[in-house]
């Protein structure tokens, strides 16, 4: 009996709360991928050629992955995800952010935990993030103006941002499911990011004042 009840419920899980977290997570790979740029793939397959003719074993391959590393890093900074966080970042500003955190924040709206894979890709280390490469890219990371990005107060505000933001599609179809009504998780959402919102910007403006 036990069993037959959590099939049912795992059917009306997959039935009515998966079918919302696999939209979402279309939806976030589309604005990944799309538009491609020709100007990116051509600039990638010269390069390419290049290495070829210049280095040979270990090295070329070492060579040829850091080729394609940059050229996704190319195409996400031009995608439809890569505007949009450019065209969030004034908002975020008081944050610390810029246009790279806010598109892996809005990137990371289906699960949170792939916000580090999407770095990975916007600071060109893969999206199989290596700890130490991105920690370096990550700590090189500067403003327009030449300021560094991650600095303490950014971080912890970052972090508190998500400990205190509903950033994840999944728990907000279950609300949706268990309330039977959109008003819910919509209310969750806007009063938990506007918590996080919050909270990172004190962080940030007092750690910098």
């Amino acid at each position: 009996t036990v069993v037959m009840k959590l099939l049912d419920r795992a059917r009306v899980f997959l039935r009515r709360a998966g079918t919302v977290i696999f939209l979402v997570a279309a939806v976030v790979w589309v604005l990944t991928y799309f538009p491609r740029s020709p100007a990116v793939d051509e600039a990638r397959a010269a390069a390419a050629q290049q290495a070829t003719a210049s280095f040979s074993g270990a090295a070329l391959e070492q060579r040829l992955g850091e080729i394609e590393n940059q050229a996704a890093a190319d195409h996400l900074a031009q995608s439809w995800l890569g505007m949009a966080g450019q065209w969030v970042e004034p908002a975020f500003r008081p944050l610390g952010w810029d246009w790279k955190i806010s598109a892996a924040v809005i990137a990371g709206f289906p699960a949170r935990e792939v916000v580090v894979a999407v770095l990975g890709t916007i600071y060109a280390v893969g999206g199989e993030a290596d700890e130490e490469t991105l920690r370096g890219r990550l700590q090189a990371a500067t403003h327009a103006d030449g300021s560094p990005v991650f600095t303490l107060p950014m971080v912890l505000g970052l972090l508190l941002f998500y400990a205190w933001c509903l950033q994840c599609a999944a728990t907000l179809a279950v609300i949706r499911r268990e309330t039977n009504s959109w008003r819910w998780p919509i209310f969750a959402w806007a009063y938990m990011t506007a918590l996080g919102y919050g909270g990172a910007f004190l962080v940030y403006q007092l750690g910098t004042a």
